[in-house]
């Protein structure tokens, strides 16, 4: 029994020595030594991709730049941007919500919007939004649109009116080439009828958003398609 005894005895005080060993080095003072934190990303490198329904107004507005500035930074010629799409942030971005105001501070309301740019891409950003919406001839409503009744719709959401068909839309406005297209130009197309038997909305870069029979809801279809680009029948300038 006495070895045993004397076994216990020496862990015993192997545990006592182990603790008083560790309660030394945790009292010893670590000065001198800094925590360095992890170095920031590069804001110049740092990349968004594009979400259903995000525009360059909105993401700019989002991350505290510009949409001029974004457009620089990607190398773009319009604002037409697509989901998924990859977009470099330059470095004057601010990550995050903005700092709040000081409480006494009240910020000054947004300019009315005009040609400038903010009106047109308000209606274009609504415009996008219905995209996947299903085709329904006679449809005026997001449950349903045919083409003119797309149209219709968006530019009617912003208290703009406009004839129902896109016959008697072809006669609004004011008529531009394919060359002198801008993003919120209407264009008109001869499909299944002589005259403007077909109408969707340009957003830049040769895109235009319609309600498609073929596609069964509201698509992107490019210009240069050769289907539309056969059968494009010219533009109209609805705002100045």
């Amino acid at each position: 029994m006495k070895p045993r005894a004397g076994s216990l005895l020496s862990k015993f005080c192997l545990i006592v020595l182990s603790a008083g060993l560790i309660w030394g080095l945790t009292g010893l003072p670590f000065t001198g030594v800094d925590m360095v934190a992890p170095a920031a990303a590069t804001q110049s490198q740092t990349r968004y991709t594009v979400k259903s329904g995000d525009s360059l107004w909105t993401i700019a507005n989002r991350l505290g730049t510009s949409v001029t500035a974004l457009k620089q930074a990607n190398n773009l010629r319009s604002d037409l941007i697509f989901p998924k799409q990859v977009l470099v942030i330059p470095e004057t971005a601010v990550w995050g919500p903005p700092p709040a105001a000081a409480p006494a501070v009240r910020t000054a309301p947004n300019p009315a919007p005009g040609r400038s740019g903010d009106r047109v891409q308000i209606i274009l950003d609504y415009g996008r939004t219905l995209e996947g919406h299903p085709y329904r001839w006679g449809g005026t409503a997001p449950g349903g649109f045919d083409c003119s009744g797309f149209v219709y719709h968006v530019f009617g959401h912003h208290g703009i009116s406009l004839p129902r068909t896109s016959y008697d839309m072809f006669g609004v406005g004011t008529p531009v080439s394919r060359a002198e297209l801008r993003p919120g130009d209407l264009v008109f197309f001869t499909t299944y009828r002589a005259g403007a038997s077909h109408v969707g909305i340009f957003y830049g870069n040769n895109m235009f958003l319609h309600g498609s029979s073929a596609g069964g809801a509201v698509i992107w279809t490019s210009l240069d398609t050769a289907y539309y680009s056969a059968r494009f029948l010219g533009g109209r300038r609805i705002l100045p």
